[in-house]
């Protein structure tokens, strides 16, 4: 079978004409539209994983979390009023306007809120030590206890499912404002259970988010330049 052209098929579908609801009035129930530039987060939508030392925008933060909780809101509520809504805590490193620390999103009032918690060292808290260098990681987290005694045994999938929508919805609405990053596994279990009070029932881990700016690329070695010398 052969491989499909994701490449190829995102730049047809930028260059299709818009279809004739493309400019009707968002219905409730169907997603916003993206904070940023929708184009530049479909061409650049790849995990990424390093980043650059400067730190991220904090307004960029703020908007791609207010843009996944609208969504979480308009789709999942409708259709699980009865599930419980994901939470988010946000471990800041290098955040422009928002101190270093532990932070929990409110959506109501679209800010982050500090939490009176300390920060811990994010290589206590990550496998992949490369997520460690982040400047904020997102750590989606749920009640599980409340999700089972709804929903039963599926109440797990449904609750692991609206918290990976809701990552990768943050995560594209950075892409679309300029950041980069990549949907993790999450924290590790001790650490998030000694740190970050996550007890696996009403504070339940379901997904990761990992974000930063993007790293500026080496020119190219002008003509006679030998790589070694970089």
């Amino acid at each position: 079978m052969p491989l499909i052209d994701t490449a190829g098929l995102t730049e047809q579908l930028l260059a299709a004409p818009p279809t004739a609801s493309a400019s009707a009035d968002v219905r409730p129930g169907a997603a916003p539209p993206l904070p940023g530039d929708p184009v530049h987060a479909l061409r650049r939508r790849s995990a990424q994983r390093h980043w650059a030392p400067e730190p991220l925008d904090g307004e960029v933060l703020v908007k791609a979390l207010a843009y996944a909780f609208e969504q979480d809101d308009q789709l999942w509520r409708p259709a699980f009023p009865t599930l419980p809504t994901p939470a988010a805590t946000v471990l800041v490193q290098r955040v422009l306007d928002v101190p270093e620390g532990c932070h929990r999103y409110e959506p109501e009032g679209r800010r982050l809120v500090p939490e009176p918690r300390a920060l811990p060292p994010l290589a206590d808290l990550v496998l992949q030590l490369e997520f460690a260098e982040a400047p904020a990681l997102v750590v989606v987290h749920g009640d599980l206890a409340a999700a089972l005694e709804r929903h039963g045994a599926g109440g797990h999938r449904l609750l692991l499912a609206r918290g990976a929508a809701l990552a990768h919805s943050a995560w594209l609405a950075a892409l679309s404002l300029g950041a980069v990053g990549s949907v993790f596994a999450g924290v590790l279990g001790a650490a998030g259970r000694t740190h970050l009070g996550l007890d696996g029932s009403g504070r339940a881990q379901l997904i990761g988010l990992a974000l930063g700016s993007p790293r500026r690329a080496r020119p190219a070695p002008a003509p006679g330049d030998r790589i070694g010398e970089w």
